[in-house]
């Protein structure tokens, strides 16, 4: 049983740990990839498109295959906007360590995001063989993000 968890929390923390991507968004060109600076002239703002995946895991006591199915694909879901919510809003990072004679005694990291997410949509969704569930998921940053932000 403790191995079957373990299996589990490894394979969320895979997902989690997901690649996430963003993308620049023009009127005038291809979407292409966001570089570590725009060339938008000077105080124009230019709609940004995040995109991000999530996955999600069946839970081991779940009633049924479908119940699973389910519960594994709003897992994902929620893993991925928590993705998009990183990239566009941050990360809030508190860590603390405790050092005795040199040697750390204690090191806890603590992540949290606090955001409101609106717009997000489904763009891909992934059923694996072991269950699990992928889910790719994209907003678009527009004037009204850049004026609330």
């Amino acid at each position: 049983m403790k191995m079957r968890i373990l299996a589990v929390m490894l394979c969320m923390a895979f997902f989690a740990l997901a690649g996430c991507q963003t993308y620049e968004v023009r009127d005038s060109r291809p979407v292409g990839e966001v570089g570590p600076a725009y060339d938008a002239p000077e105080g124009e703002w230019v709609p940004v498109k995040v995109t991000a995946k999530g996955g999600g895991a069946p839970p081991p006591n779940a009633v049924n295959q479908a119940q699973a199915r389910l519960m594994a694909e709003r897992a994902a879901k929620v893993d991925a906007m928590r993705n998009l919510l990183e990239q566009t809003y941050g990360v809030r990072i508190k860590s603390r360590t405790t050092v005795k004679d040199f040697i750390t005694q204690n090191d806890t990291i603590k992540a949290r995001v606090n955001a409101y997410i609106k717009g997000a949509k489904v763009i891909d969704t992934k059923y694996l063989s072991d269950g699990s569930v992928e889910v790719e998921m994209e907003i678009i940053l527009d004037y009204e993000f850049r004026r609330i932000f």
